[in-house]
């Protein structure tokens, strides 16, 4: 039975994972949640071999955190990334006042701007919970805008494995991490988890196997 630690991204929770994990019996998952519709949860790294699986934000979340321990055999990034706000020497991320104007709506109608992001990943029935804590979404929001993990990808020596869409519609997603050992490409955008779970679960067994 393998350890995996799941950590999902901004405007989700734990339940994201369930059409994953639902393909992948086999394993003892552990769920971090960052609080966004109930309370937050980061149970402890597992002392014990273990791979961690990041989606989106949960990535850049996720390259600190599981690097201070020596039983991770490796990170997942599914559509994620190691930066994602725009500056000069990365064009490719989000213009700062994108993520400015959602944290400031987020006060007026949370609802509205969590529809559109859903819409806008291709999320199109989200299942939307009325217990919002605006303040923790707030909190993911300014984590985006600026949190910047690119200089530790080159301590994870060849433990970095990512998969990615070329038709994400977020920029940094598709840009992926570049120090990675391996990538997988797949078509379908920025919920692959959700929308291949089958694809992602066959990737990620195959590294289990391998290690």
């Amino acid at each position: 039975m393998t350890f995996v630690y799941f950590m999902h991204g901004w405007g989700y929770d734990a339940s994201f994972w369930a059409p994953l994990c639902a393909c992948l019996p086999n394993i003892q998952p552990l769920y971090a949640d960052a609080g966004y519709f109930g309370a937050p949860a980061q149970p402890p790294l597992p002392q014990a071999p273990f791979w961690a699986v990041g989606h989106s934000a949960g990535v850049s979340s996720l390259l600190p955190h599981a690097l201070t321990s020596s039983h991770c055999l490796g990170l997942v990034s599914i559509n994620g990334f190691a930066r994602f706000s725009q500056t000069e020497d990365f064009p490719q991320g989000v213009p700062g006042r994108i993520l400015s104007r959602m944290s400031k709506q987020l006060t007026r109608n949370p609802q509205n701007v969590l529809t559109s992001f859903y819409k806008m990943c291709g999320d199109t029935t989200p299942n939307l919970s009325s217990k919002l804590h605006i303040e923790q979404l707030q909190n993911g929001l300014k984590a985006l805008q600026d949190n910047d993990m690119r200089a530790l990808l080159p301590q994870w020596q060849g433990r970095l494995y990512e998969i990615i869409s070329p038709d994400d519609p977020l920029s940094p997603a598709r840009t992926g991490l570049q120090y990675a050992t391996q990538s997988l490409s797949l078509s379908g955008g920025h919920l692959l988890p959700r929308t291949h779970p089958h694809a992602c679960a066959q990737y990620l067994q195959s590294l289990m196997t391998a290690s």
